[in-house]
């Protein structure tokens, strides 16, 4: 929502203790990308979101101006960041899967899993929110995970992947 806090902000000030550090809430902030970005439908981005802009929405008030950080365009972390914000952006805008009718979102507490289907592709976001490694059951199939370009066979419904705390993978 355009009205909630920065999700960066938000994670050093309010988060636990494992996710307080500005990389690692950088890093949760790609798998909420991943989920959020690939799920039919417009999309608001906030100023330097796509950089974990870390600067309370309360700052100079709710509404009054913020500060520009170009700076953070020199912080690799940031950068890493923007670049999965512009491929997922890239994939959302050329894939007609993301505009199918055909998806769902399966979650757990910490366990995010978004599914799209077409007649020509189908797509899994499945994303891992908790503070420790869950093991999940991929679909069966031939998977491409889209960032790595990593290809995956996947033989048996029977949970066997180990997802790290923060870790997401968008297969196609």
């Amino acid at each position: 929502s355009h009205d909630e806090e920065r999700i960066v902000y938000d994670a050093i000030t309010n988060g636990s203790a494992e996710v307080k550090s500005v990389a690692t809430a950088i890093e949760r902030v790609k798998a909420a990308a991943a989920l959020f970005f690939l799920t039919p439908g417009p999309k608001l981005i906030w100023q330097f979101g796509e950089l974990g802009y870390d600067v309370s929405i309360d700052q100079n008030g709710r509404t009054g101006a913020k500060p520009i950080r170009w700076e953070y365009l020199r912080d690799n972390k940031r950068l890493q960041l923007y670049n999965v914000f512009s491929e997922l952006i890239r994939f959302k805008t050329t894939q007609a899967v993301t505009k199918t009718t055909d998806f769902s979102l399966q979650t757990t507490e910490t366990l995010k899993q978004l599914i799209l289907n077409s007649p020509t592709m189908k797509v899994q976001v499945i994303a891992n929110f908790g503070l420790t490694d869950q093991v999940v059951a991929l679909p069966v199939g031939r998977w491409f995970d889209f960032f790595s370009g990593d290809e995956i066979t996947v033989t048996s419904s029977l949970p066997q992947y180990a997802f790290r705390a923060g870790q997401f993978h968008v297969l196609t």
